[in-house]
């Protein structure tokens, strides 16, 4: 791996939040298993064995001799690179001198490298980085690695103190017994079990929900977002959008229905090197979201390609359309902007809603070209102006002061996301010159990890300048009326009375 200074990126999972109030040791009743301890609090990790090591697991590269192509998805995935990512390990160190006693280490490690958290081998040097870092050894610091998954047994999520799966609430059994979503599934290498929970969109919610363990806040609720939608009435889960290429998700949302049910969908082959029979579909392992910048500037193998999907999931995501009509006589206009959440099974933008931003862009020109309105536009600081549409949530402090530390966030006092097939309105008002044949529209839609103010507080100011990804851009022209018109020509004297519509 390459390597580089400071970096950015944000994970779909990025990070959790800490409490002082610590778990004490508690024992866990799972169906058909003996009973475990939590040792992890506030993390919800556990695993069937009393000392696990390092050792106990597989490293990917071991897998990749048999798994190939799930092996060369998941080298440019955040996945790989969750323990590693510097931005992640920046707010983790701050978390955790903030809060102090290992909470931090425990909570955010639990889903960025669980293994470094069941062996204990995680420390925190103050020393590192701008902040401090995190160190941990081996497989550990390859993140959420093949393991990680495939030695998931079980979870404790019906016990868990937030009512559902959430802070890592998967029980490991590591060992040569890999679980997965295979009945027949056989390895000359290792043992196998078929692993219901592994086919359901639970399993990925254990570290997609994260709560403060405090107050219970929903930090972060990817998996609480997708439970309301008509992708889970329709049985589809996040697998069948982050484990096949983004042109298979877009059509698991235009058509709603799973992988398996698409036709002509193409992703059959074989599980693994030596398989005896093809299967009807192979998931693919790249897990791709909406970061598309940290696993290339680290150097990983696949990076490129990974960014490149990242791209194509954002710019399938959302669809926009324009409404127009004039207010008076006088010129003056309304333009409403309608952003569709056509095509994420949860909210845009989901996990870390209140630092992530999706914002819009508007310009609108006169018939002669000039530009008479604008907002949303970056400024030389790389920052947002006032007074732009940015679809996210507000956090705010137990005080109720405005907080995007996560440890901090007690409740969100406005909620702006974008619901799955749902839409929302960024809404203007404009005034055009006199005479003029019209107007044109320009909207686009923009997808920042997060604000330049967090990249320099994280990294340092001017270490990194936080890239902008378009995710969909519409451009109409309308007449002094505001009905669509395919161009526009002379100028026309405006109508000496607009009728309100």
């Amino acid at each position: 791996m390459k390597n580089r200074p400071w970096l950015i990126g944000l994970l779909a999972t990025f990070f959790g939040i800490a409490s002082t109030v610590m778990y004490s040791t508690q024992a866990l009743e799972t169906e058909g298993k003996p009973a475990l301890q939590k040792l992890h609090g506030p993390s919800e990790i556990a695993s069937t064995k009393a000392h696990p090591k390092v050792e106990d697991w597989e490293d990917p590269e071991v897998c990749g001799g048999c798994h190939e192509r799930q092996y060369k998805g998941w080298q440019g995935s955040m996945h790989s690179i969750s323990f590693k990512d510097p931005v992640f390990q920046a707010e983790w160190a701050l978390a955790e001198k903030a809060v102090g006693g290992g909470a931090m280490t425990k909570l955010c490690g639990g889903c960025h490298t669980p293994i470094g958290i069941l062996t204990n081998t995680v420390k925190f040097d103050p020393k590192l980085g701008k902040h401090g870092g995190f160190t941990t050894e081996g497989v550990a610091e390859k993140g959420v690695s093949c393991d990680v998954c495939h030695t998931a047994s079980g979870s404790s999520a019906k016990t868990s103190p937030y009512g559902g799966p959430g802070n890592n609430s998967l029980i490991y059994t590591p060992g040569t017994t890999k679980f997965g979503p295979l009945k027949d599934a056989k390895s000359p290498y290792h043992e196998t079990q078929f692993s219901d929970q592994h086919t359901k969109a639970e399993f990925c919610g254990n570290c997609h929900n994260i709560f403060h363990p405090d107050n219970k806040f929903p930090i972060e609720h990817t998996y609480d977002e997708w439970k309301q939608t008509p992708y889970a009435q329709n049985g589809i889960v996040c697998q069948d959008c982050h484990m096949v290429p983004v042109d298979t998700a877009r059509r698991v949302a235009d058509e709603m229905k799973r992988p398996k049910d698409l036709k002509d969908h193409g992703l059959g082959g074989i599980a693994g090197a030596g398989a005896e029979n093809e299967r009807s579909l192979v998931h693919d392992h790249g897990f791709v979201g909406g970061n598309s910048i940290i696993a290339p500037l680290l150097g990983v193998e696949g990076g490129e390609e990974h960014k490149a999907e990242a791209i194509k999931r954002l710019q399938s995501a959302a669809e926009l359309d324009l409404f127009v009509k004039p207010i008076d006589a006088t010129g003056t206009y309304e333009l409403k902007v309608k952003v569709t959440n056509q095509r994420a099974g949860h909210q845009l933008p989901t996990s870390l809603t209140f630092i992530r931003q999706i914002w819009l862009d508007v310009s609108v020109t006169d018939a002669q070209g000039k530009v008479v309105f604008r907002s949303g536009e970056l400024g030389a600081n790389n920052r947002l102006p006032e007074g732009t549409v940015i679809f996210r949530n507000n956090s705010v402090d137990k005080d109720g002061k405005n907080t995007v530390n996560p440890w901090e966030v007690a409740g969100f006092t406005e909620i702006n996301t974008i619901p799955p097939k749902g839409f929302r309105y960024g809404t203007y008002a404009f005034r055009l010159p006199a005479y003029s044949a019209g107007f044109t529209v320009t909207a686009k839609l923009n997808y920042m990890s997060y604000d330049q103010y967090l990249a320099d507080k994280l990294l340092g100011k001017d270490a990194v300048k936080v890239p902008a990804v378009n995710m969909k851009t519409l451009t109409r022209s309308f007449d002094p009326q505001g009905r669509t018109v395919a161009g526009l020509s002379q100028p026309i004297q405006r109508p000496a009375q607009v009728a309100r519509r």
